[in-house]
């Protein structure tokens, strides 16, 4: 039923927007090329093993040894594509053909009953992947400007070539050994091999029963044909892989395929095909609707979904699973009210020492901040080689120190000078010393040059120029960005309390842990109030600096 639903999704979405005169043709490029990459890169339905870690959703071209057909999924999507750019009623028609084939084939591998398979490693193939990624970013940064268009492509192979070189040797498998081999495609076996490994399995069925009677679990029957395989059910000794001494897998064992039990990507496919089909419909009737930028904005939101899809799903995103919690919800909300009026003096003496952490934080950021951003402005630093140095280690530094979150500061430094506010204090004021130092940075890159100039012009010193000419630009902007920082620490300083470093999130946290839920309510309604306070009174002070 969902599968349905998914495919008459898609053709909704592109009849509705052909009845709206937009491009429909857009959607059919959505749908083919995210068909193209659901093929090889999303997972379709599962396979397992033994042990819960063998199992795995692997893509359409992983099962196109075992059932064939499934390439013509790959050739539908093809054809799909061409078809949206050879118009006309034809294509239409083409692209209706390409995503019924899609459906039938779905289906019928869907139908499939569950087959004990082998396994292909396809070795070297996610390294030189990942090495073409680095190259052809590396290469795409510059090709915009032509003084640089050769030289990055050069660095661009070099990098491809490097980075495949060195994921692919021993050293690269040390460090990332799930890389070796990752992708796998699943080859069928002998109906005698399949009978072997069930005699294999039988033969240590009453050691294995006695061992769990001994624990109370259930008993096990003896297998009598290959439907009686369930996913914790394949022997070890052919689901395990052989290794050498050296730690190096020279074969990989059995598995099973449940063709019926599917992965992220199953409706995915389906709604692609749903797409193809609803855009052939509406270009067989009415041809005209389509655009010029159909293939690049078409191939951008099939990214863009084929990107977020697996996201989803690795989070466990489910709506679910949020109906199932909701009663905890309620009983939560419940237990919370009437707030405790009792905590309102310990709230306040708490949300006060987090106001406090922010402004220091943000305050001893600035101070640093301030001084570092005239070495980190681009237009200040560019006359001779040692200040471009001072600029690139200025910046990297900037980069580095934002790339590591405050709560790890937090941490690290509770670590180091025990709970309390100081240690959010530290936390706050490296990390935001960053950020503050790249948005002053960004402000002095962007001051007219007019009074610059004017007092260059007469000889003045450069620590004139700056007092004169930059710092009346600038102030204003210092001002607003510090008092914007502001508003973030004091978030953030509540989420750095939940570690230990003091204020409202420690005491939330103490009566999170004790259930005196109704004495956390009256801190969440403290920081909702002065969350907004805060807010209204910066925009405010903000929007008359600037």
């Amino acid at each position: 039923m969902s599968l349905l639903i998914a495919t008459v999704a898609g053709i909704l979405i592109v009849v509705f927007t052909g009845l709206a005169n937009t491009s429909v043709r857009r959607l059919a490029v959505v749908g083919c090329v995210g068909l193209l990459i659901a093929f090889f890169a999303m997972s379709f339905s599962e396979v397992t093993g033994a042990l819960s870690r063998h199992t795995t959703h692997p893509t359409l071209m992983g099962f196109v040894p075992l059932y064939p057909p499934l390439l013509l999924i790959l050739v539908a999507s093809i054809a799909g594509l061409l078809a949206t750019f050879a118009g006309g009623r034809a294509g239409g028609l083409t692209l209706i053909a390409a995503s019924l084939a899609t459906v039938v084939i779905a289906l019928l591998w869907r139908s499939q009953p569950a087959a004990i398979v082998g396994q292909l490693s396809l070795n070297g193939l996610m390294e030189a992947l990942t090495g073409l990624a680095l190259g052809g970013l590396l290469t795409a940064s510059g090709w915009g400007r032509s003084r640089l268009r050769w030289p990055l492509l050069a660095a661009g192979v070099a990098v491809a070539v490097g980075s495949f070189l060195l994921l692919n040797s021993s050293l690269g498998h040390r460090y990332l050994p799930n890389a070796e081999g990752y992708y796998r495609l699943f080859t069928p076996t002998s109906e005698s091999t399949a009978r072997s490994i069930m005699d294999t399995y039988n033969d240590s069925l009453e050691d294995l029963n006695r061992r769990r009677r001994s624990a109370g679990l259930s008993l096990l029957e003896p297998l009598e044909s290959l439907d009686d395989l369930d996913k914790q059910r394949l022997p070890r000794t052919a689901a395990a892989d052989t290794i050498d001494e050296h730690g190096k897998v020279i074969s990989r064992g059995f598995r099973i395929v449940q063709p019926a039990d599917g992965g992220y990507g199953t409706p995915l496919v389906f709604f692609f095909a749903g797409l193809m089909l609803g855009g052939g419909l509406m270009l067989a009737w009415r041809p005209q609707l389509r655009s010029a930028s159909d293939l690049v904005s078409g191939g951008v939101i099939a990214a863009t979904v084929s990107i977020l899809t697996p996201a989803f799903a690795a989070t466990d995103f489910s709506f679910q699973r949020l109906a199932e919690g909701w009663p905890f919800l309620l009983d939560f909300l419940d237990r919370s009210w009437p707030p405790n009026g009792n905590a309102l003096k310990e709230v306040a003496s708490e949300m006060l020492i987090t106001i406090e952490i922010a402004l220091i934080g943000t305050f001893l950021a600035a101070i640093f901040a301030i001084p570092l951003s005239f070495l980190a402005a681009r237009n200040l630093t560019q006359n001779n080689s040692f200040m471009r140095a001072v600029f690139g280690l200025t910046r990297g530094f900037f980069n580095i120190d934002r790339g590591i979150d405050t709560l790890i500061l937090a941490l690290v430094f509770v670590a180091a000078v025990g709970l309390g506010p100081f240690a959010g204090v530290l936390a706050m004021a490296i990390h935001s010393i960053a950020d503050l130092g790249k948005l002053y940075s960004e402000s002095i890159e962007n001051v007219d040059r007019g009074p610059i100039e004017a007092l260059e012009s007469v000889g003045a010193s450069g620590t004139n120029v700056v007092r004169w000419a930059i710092l009346p630009q600038v102030a204003p902007l210092f001002v607003a960005w510090t008092l914007y920082r502001f508003e973030i620490n004091f978030r953030v300083s509540i989420v750095l309390g939940l570690v230990g470093a003091g204020g409202i999130g420690f005491f939330i946290q103490e009566n999170m842990g004790t259930g005196s839920y109704n004495d956390m309510v009256v801190a969440i309604i403290a920081i909702v109030i002065v969350v907004n306070t805060i807010d209204f009174a910066s925009s405010y002070l903000r929007a008359r600096l600037v």
